[in-house]
């Protein structure tokens, strides 16, 4: 169990980079939400205790000052820990420019974990945020200074960070990068190869395994994959289509060879994984698809 409070953002007008949600929680030892896929980058921060982040098969054990990144479309658990359970904030955001600014700022699926030494202010912006539940436009841009104001206490000025390039280079690779994963987002139930996307984009495949290697620490076929299984997890939650028709909608025309892919990167087939849903996490999935809309 954990006493929580959020706040979900109703509406935007902000596309680029925009925040989604917010909230905090004092959790209870050994509280999970247990093993999730999610639509939107979270960010998460600690304010007291202990507790594990887990993805790729790395465990990191957090404390007080430190915070960990939950990137979309990629499997992770947290837990507190039984002894001395963990209390956060968190701050759900998205937009096409969300990967190149973490990027700018040292973050990436290779760079996940962080420490901050400004707690108290942390604490202070989110629950200024908390505060702010009007819904109006002055209300959205000044909710979007807190939020720019979070992100700069992120960063480490010690820390060494992309250098904006002088001959324009890091724009167009930014905006190599935005198309691809456009792309992605609106072709990959049509069984999209890599070759494909880089056609589209109109570079060389090696040239995208760089841009998607440099900016998100993963390769293009990896963001594909990850895609395409974030979105078979959302259809089996919302649901009760047939894991075949599932299949499709993502991409693969033989059920078979997609639910062996579910499996491997999920830890149990579809109709498994559709089985062990609890009905707290299906209504966060709608509350969280809804604030990308």
């Amino acid at each position: 169990m954990e006493q929580s409070l959020v706040l979900q953002l109703p509406s935007r007008q902000i596309q680029d980079f925009y925040l989604c949600f917010c909230g905090y929680a004092k959790c209870e030892p050994l509280h999970t939400p247990g093993y999730g896929v999610r639509p939107n980058y979270v960010i998460h921060y600690v304010l007291e205790g202990q507790g594990e982040y887990r993805v790729d098969n790395e465990i990191f054990h957090l404390t007080a000052g430190q915070g960990f990144i939950i990137e979309p479309n990629v499997l992770t658990f947290y837990q507190a820990s039984s002894a001395n359970p963990w209390s956060y904030v968190w701050v759900g955001f998205s937009g096409p420019r969300a990967p190149e600014y973490l990027s700018y700022l040292g973050f990436n699926h290779n760079h996940l974990v962080f420490k901050s030494s400004e707690s108290q202010r942390i604490r202070d912006l989110v629950f200024q945020m908390l505060r702010s539940n009007q819904n109006s436009p002055k209300n959205e841009f000044y909710l979007h200074g807190l939020f720019f104001e979070f992100f700069s206490c992120l960063i480490d000025e010690n820390a060494p960070r992309q250098q904006e390039d002088l001959d324009g280079d890091r724009e167009t690779t930014n905006r190599y990068l935005r198309e691809a994963i456009s792309y992605i987002q609106r072709h990959f139930h049509q069984g999209l190869r890599v070759s494909d996307i880089a056609d589209h984009v109109a570079v060389s495949r090696g040239y995208l395994y760089q841009i998607f290697n440099e900016t998100l620490g993963m390769s293009p076929k990896q963001y594909l994959t990850n895609f395409c299984m974030t979105r078979a997890t959302e259809l089996l939650t919302l649901n009760n289509e047939p894991v075949e028709i599932v299949a499709r909608k993502c991409g693969y025309s033989n059920p078979v060879a997609f639910s062996a892919l579910f499996r491997k990167r999920m830890g149990m087939s579809p109709t498994q994984y559709r089985n062990q849903l609890s009905a707290a996490y299906r209504d966060r999935l709608k509350r969280e698809l809804e604030s990308l809309r």
